[in-house]
């Protein structure tokens, strides 16, 4: 899950950066005072990259197959490998 996880986080990362630069480059007084907008811009690349990560894993739990998710799903309960073998043996025998 990590691994695709962490191949979703920089186009993620990238598309929140812009929607949260636009509107600072659409700001007219941002061109003159240029320390203001370079702490802007800056604060901009922070926040989408702290916006990314929860994004990123939302979007690495929907690219998985639904196979996949029912064994993430059956670990994560805390039963272990039983759980993940019998849903993987029901989902065999449902078809």
């Amino acid at each position: 899950m990590w691994k695709i996880v962490a191949l979703a986080f920089m186009p993620v990362a990238a598309v929140c950066f812009g929607a949260l630069a636009l509107p600072l480059a659409v700001i007219p007084g941002l061109r003159e005072q240029f320390g203001l907008a370079a702490s802007l811009y800056y604060g901009a690349a922070a926040l989408s990259l702290l916006i990314a990560l929860p994004i990123s894993w939302l979007v690495a739990r929907r690219m998985l197959t639904r196979r996949e998710r029912r064994l993430l799903d059956a670990n994560a309960g805390g039963a272990g490998m039983g759980a993940a073998a019998r849903t993987r043996g029901s989902a065999l025998s449902q078809g």
